[in-house]
């Protein structure tokens, strides 16, 4: 049972009592359960027993006997018996109040923001300053790593080309000379070709990823602003 059940019943059995009372009965027992709280709905339930015997216990506060437990005050009906351990009507339940988190004022919060951005601004920008430095020398740095490694593969293919040539001319007079000069212009051509066309490839995969992180990283701070 719970107690919208409950009151219903309550009225229910109360039918044959006086308006004026039976609406003040019905209110103190709602506001009992008010003060009670809902998380306290079973155990008072439980504790003022059925809605007969609420009934029975008002109607007969009504009667001859009434005067000596139950009255009707400013602030409802009220019986001294519900005081007592086998119907404690009376117990005072208290709801924990919620406390509220204290409310920052929003002119001391950017108070703070300015101070803490004013005392930290000597510290930080340089800072910044010197890892954004860092940063681009790395980045300068790997670039020339590959534009030399590019250079060397050119260097290499143009070599093993002037090597080949030479020893085209070296066949006539000296045979072996000039198929070892040819064997090994061959080799260091075709060396010099796949590792011009490997550094090319590497430097098309890497440096695009390389703008992308930075522009990422560039970004994040702003991105991390927008959806606070």
């Amino acid at each position: 049972m719970n107690r919208i059940e409950f009151m219903t019943e309550l009225a229910a059995l109360l039918q044959d009592v006086p308006v004026e009372e039976r609406r003040e009965a019905m209110q103190y027992y709602n506001d009992y359960f008010d003060d009670a709280g809902d998380e306290n709905e079973e155990q008072v339930i439980s504790e003022l027993g059925s809605p007969a015997k609420v009934a029975a216990t008002i109607k007969a506060d009504l009667g001859s006997q009434a005067g000596d437990y139950a009255e009707y005050s400013e602030n409802g009906y009220t019986d001294s018996r519900f005081d007592q351990k086998e119907m404690p009507a009376g117990r005072a339940y208290q709801r924990k109040e919620e406390k509220e988190p204290p409310k920052t004022s929003r002119a001391l919060k950017i108070v703070l923001i300015i101070a803490i951005i004013l005392v930290g601004a000597p510290v930080l920008i340089p800072l910044g300053v010197g890892i954004t430095l860092a940063v681009l020398g790395c980045v300068i740095a790997l670039f020339c790593a590959f534009i030399a490694l590019v250079v060397a593969s050119v260097a290499v293919a143009i070599v093993g080309i002037v090597v080949f040539g030479v020893g085209i001319a070296t066949l006539i007079p000296e045979l072996a000379v000039g198929l070892a000069l040819v064997g090994t212009g061959l080799i260091l051509t075709v060396l010099g070709v796949i590792a011009t066309v490997a550094s090319v490839k590497l430097c098309l995969v890497v440096f695009p990823g390389i703008c992308r992180g930075i522009v990422w990283i560039c970004r994040r701070p702003f991105q991390g602003k927008a959806v606070a």
